[in-house]
């Protein structure tokens, strides 16, 4: 009887001690899982840099975009996307998210009786100074110390950092946009100049895995992702927008519904398509149909009906 009592303490002990272990493992992996998901900020694929060396070898800065890599968790999501709250905040970073193309979208139905939308911000004034008139761009850094009233918008299951200021014009357009059938997706906002830094030194090292030099793969990712400090993402009025059937960022995003949905209504809501691809010598940024930058509706109006960028508005327009 001792012999068997004993025996049965030691399995005991055996079990216990094997569900402890088993126990750590699961709490490391998830740590290690949840490290990951917030780690990883979208960029583009860079796909579109071949048209554009020539640009590349001459300017350090570029754009700051989103991962191609989004999570399956926003296409999951995407059906309550579009159903966006804007809350204040105080927090300063949001992570990004990854994206998966899963193909392209047919032409997006209109609806002829939604009414024109009116925003608080709608205005004539192209002042430089005026809070939406601020350029970001590689000749003019965000200025040092810049700061904005921070709000959350909700898009595909997440909260995404803005200007407060443009905040209800956002989630108005992607309220419209639903209305006609087209679904947006936020897939990056507001950007600290920490994560900037992250995104831009893994692109580059990119490149140098594939054996460019330190100054070929800068100069090639500056006009992928913006030098730290110059990104439209740290202002809060930069979003990157993609849709449930075209999740990567790549010029394919132009053929999609939701494309030409932007293209057709952004600016009644105070947005422009910021990245224009015969402007890529003034902007020294490749093509980016995914890229939209807040300017409030009279400035987007003129800029989307001419075609032209904002550097070219400010020196037309701008006082």
């Amino acid at each position: 009887m001792a012999k068997r009592s004993k025996k049965k303490n030691s399995a005991s002990a055996g079990g216990f001690l094997f569900g402890i272990i088993l126990i750590g493992v699961l709490a490391v992996t998830a740590i290690a899982l949840l490290k990951n998901s917030e780690s990883e900020d979208p960029v583009p694929d860079g796909s579109d840099v071949v048209h554009n060396t020539q640009t590349a070898s001459s300017t350090e800065t570029g754009t700051d975009e989103t991962d191609q890599k989004t999570t399956d968790q926003i296409s999951s999501a995407t059906q309550s996307s579009s159903d966006s709250k804007t809350d204040k905040v105080t927090d300063t970073d949001s992570a990004t998210s990854s994206s998966k193309n899963t193909g392209t979208s047919s032409t997006p139905p209109t609806d002829n009786t939604r009414e024109e939308y009116v925003s608080k911000n709608d205005t004539a004034s192209f002042a430089k100074d005026q809070w939406y008139m601020l350029l970001a761009n590689p000749d003019n850094p965000v200025p040092e110390g810049y700061t904005f009233e921070q709000a959350k918008i909700k898009s595909a299951g997440r909260d995404w950092i803005v200007d407060a200021r443009c905040a209800e014009d956002l989630k108005a357009m992607i309220a419209a946009a639903k209305a006609d059938g087209v679904s947006l997706i936020l897939c990056s906002a507001y950007r600290t100049i920490e994560r900037q830094t992250t995104n831009f030194n893994n692109k580059m090292q990119e490149y140098i895995n594939k054996g460019k030099t330190e100054e070929e793969a800068r100069a090639i990712t500056a006009t992928i992702i913006a030098v730290p400090g110059t990104s439209e993402h740290h202002t809060g009025m930069a979003v990157d927008i993609v849709t449930p059937s075209y999740q990567s960022l790549n010029a394919g995003f132009d053929k999609t519904a939701a494309y030409k949905w932007l293209e057709a209504n952004c600016a009644e809501f105070g947005f422009v398509l910021r990245y224009r691809e015969d402007k890529q010598h003034i902007t020294k940024i490749i093509y980016e149909p995914w890229h939209y930058r807040y300017v409030g509706k009279q400035a987007a109006t003129i800029m989307m009906e001419e075609k032209i960028s904002f550097e070219e508005f400010l020196d037309k327009y701008g006082a």
